[in-house]
């Protein structure tokens, strides 16, 4: 199956981790305490939609 061209995956770093999954013209996010949980959770979506995942630093 070739990757949708509006599928995403972000990691968003702020004071928590946040996985922000766009598939299928729908956005849900999911909240990490851990460093560790967020990687992990963000691969296996990218890996599931075919796309990359792309590493977000928000800053003030």
């Amino acid at each position: 199956m070739a990757p949708h061209e509006q599928h995403a995956v972000e990691i968003i770093r702020e004071k928590k981790w946040t996985v922000r999954v766009t598939a299928y013209g729908s956005v849900i996010t999911f909240t990490f305490e851990s460093e560790e949980y967020a990687p992990s959770y963000a691969d296996g979506q990218a890996l599931r939609l075919g796309v990359e995942v792309v590493e977000l630093k928000k800053c003030a």
